[in-house]
Parts: C-alpha cells; sequence; structure tokens
C-alpha cells in the first residue's frame, strides 16, 4: 500500500510523503511497532511534539520521493 501511495503522489509531483504516529516518549509498545513499520519503509524521525496533548506526544515522520 505504501509503494502505491509513493507512486501516485511522485506522478503528481509531490516530493515529500508525511505521517504522524505516537511518539517515542510515550511507552505505548504497539506504537513502538508503528514506528518501526514507518522506519522500514523509509520514514525518517523529523519531530515529536504535545500537538496531542502531553499524555500523547506527536510524532511527524518524513519520506523524501
Amino acid at each position: 500500500m505504501v509503494r502505491a501511495i509513493e507512486h501516485d503522489a511522485r506522478e503528481r509531483g509531490v516530493q515529500l510523503l508525511e505521517v504522524k504516529t505516537l511518539g517515542g516518549s510515550h511507552p505505548d509498545p504497539g506504537y513502538a511497532r508503528t514506528r518501526h513499520f514507518y522506519e522500514r519503509a523509509g520514514f525518517l524521525p523529523l519531530e515529536e511534539t504535545n500537538l496531542w496533548g502531553q499524555a500523547n506526544p506527536c510524532l511527524f515522520m518524513v519520506k523524501p520521493l
């Protein structure tokens, strides 16, 4: 699915994909697996913020196309 999205995005001239997930400073093991999935797909952690509040750190991840 990620490859299909990347292909479509490239055809439309998109140069950067972004995803948001729960940041690594939160101990949830499910989201640790989510971050690992995105890392394996080539996404890089960019910034962790409190966008979703102090209890739910938001991690922005990006992938250059």
